[in-house]
């Protein structure tokens, strides 16, 4: 059985994660003493505690996961070329009049950027036991930056705020949740991530509409986003509270912050190859779903805006339903299926033309999202990617260094191939499902290594 496989899979590699009680004088890394020799432990996959870093990992992605984090920009850069809204109205003849919405589209990317590049940092510390000083930092930042965006009144002031101090911010937090999850689960990590994932839907469909309600009325913008802020303060308190109460567990071996030879690893390379090629065709629908629905299909600007809140809610599912199956299908199988899915949800946009078909390709394409970013993380803990679970923090974040690549020139280049004017989206659809395809073919060397280690493993030909 595959379960057999999974929750046998890490046998000596979990063994080297190590339980360690001591602590520094500062309680920021624990470490082995010297002379004793530490003990071995099994992940509990289950228990209290477990549970509730699972719990702590949903606030986590309610605050830090980009598609949440900036509802009020994704509007500027979408509906703003069809007819204006309060909150493009307020940037881009209030605030930044004198800027495109091409230009306005940086913010979101360099945020969007961060929250996937910050990764490669804070995976490997949270590797190294700092995980008290990444979450506190990471949401102190969070926090700051959305307060300091409801004062903003500059474009460089608002990429620094948003763009940056957010983006920083969300990035640090953002993988060593992921980390920690896979630290405590075996056959139930997927699960456990995907629950865990589903508060970015849940904060998707709550922030975007909150913002709308509230930015039109007296209240306006500032207080529209210090709302949000405060609700990302009242989320971090208990977070920090359930992830900080004992110091960070130190891998009993030092690890680089980046290790490039892993990329040279061709089952690891090409699992990171394949996640720029995904994510590089990721963000394009959720920039132009809007622009698309308004454009093209001819919506309303109201229509077209609940749409992005329809594929949040949609995406709820594709978190969690996949890995209801538990150990039978396992995560880099259920990555590689809907990958392949999404080259055919793509290409089929280009047919879209009615608001009944744009609303279904929308909950299709929010379901397949929600797969697409919980599923690498969830595959990065199988042995033929992560050798050990001491370095999942920094493979994590390595992975997703590639996906940040992808990230950040998706959506520009998506916006030189679509014409708005000529309401043209055809060649950024196909450009898209192209790019995607290229993802699953990526994807076929870390399959097969993973489907021939399990098979090994079942077999008894791995100790």
């Amino acid at each position: 059985m595959a379960a057999e496989n999974e929750k046998s899979q890490h046998g000596d590699l979990e063994n080297g994660k190590l339980e360690n009680d001591s602590t520094t004088r500062n309680g920021d890394a624990a470490g082995p003493k010297p002379g004793v020799t530490p003990t071995p432990v099994q992940p509990p996959n289950g228990g209290l505690e477990a549970w509730l870093f699972v719990l702590a990992g949903f606030f986590i992605f309610i605050n830090s996961w980009y598609d949440v984090a900036r509802p009020w920009l994704n509007v500027v850069v979408t509906i703003d070329t069809v007819s204006g809204v309060s909150q493009a109205q307020h940037y881009r003849t209030e605030l930044l009049p004198s800027y495109s919405s091409s230009t306005l589209s940086w913010v979101g990317s360099v945020q969007s950027t961060l929250v996937t590049v910050t990764g490669v940092l804070t995976g490997p510390l949270t590797d190294r036991g700092y995980l008290r000083p990444v979450m506190i930092s990471g949401h102190f930042l969070v926090v700051f930056g959305m307060f300091m965006v409801s004062i903003s009144n500059d474009y460089y002031q608002v990429m620094l705020a948003q763009g940056i101090c957010v983006g920083l911010g969300a990035g640090a937090i953002n993988i060593p949740a992921f980390a920690i999850i896979s630290s405590k689960f075996t056959t139930r990590r997927p699960l456990a991530l995907g629950l865990a994932s589903t508060g970015a839907s849940i904060g998707g469909i709550i922030f975007p509409i909150m913002f709308r309600k509230i930015a039109p009325t007296a209240a306006g913008f500032g207080w529209a986003v210090r709302s949000i802020a405060f609700i990302n303060l009242a989320i971090s308190i208990p977070t920090l509270m359930i992830l900080c109460r004992k110091p960070g567990t130190r891998a009993p071996k030092a690890r680089m912050v980046m290790d490039p030879r892993a990329f040279r690893e061709p089952v690891f390379g090409t699992f990171a190859i394949a996640l720029f090629f995904q994510f590089l065709a990721y963000y394009i629908p959720l920039f132009y779903i809007t622009t698309y629905a308004a454009v093209k299909v001819g919506t309303s600007t109201d229509f077209a805006f609940y749409l992005l809140a329809i594929s949040n809610a949609s995406s709820f599912f594709g978190r969690t339903l996949p890995y209801v199956l538990g150990s039978r299908v396992t995560p880099i199988q259920i990555l590689t299926f809907w990958d392949a899915a999404g080259i055919v949800i793509l290409f089929s946009w280009i047919a879209v033309t009615t608001t009944a078909g744009m609303i279904v390709w929308v909950i299709a394409w929010g379901f397949l999202s929600g797969v697409l970013v919980t599923a690498p993380a969830a595959s990065t803990g199988h042995p033929t990617l992560s050798p050990s679970l001491d370095v999942i923090g920094a493979r994590l974040g390595m992975s997703w260094f590639t996906a940040a690549v992808g990230v950040l020139i998706g959506a520009p280049i998506a916006g030189a191939l679509a014409d708005v004017d000529k309401k043209d989206f055809v060649s950024a659809q196909a450009f898209a499902g192209a790019v995607m395809a290229a993802a699953v073919i990526g994807l076929i060397v870390p399959l097969v290594a993973a489907h021939r280690w399990n098979q090994k493993k079942k077999a008894g030909g791995v100790p």
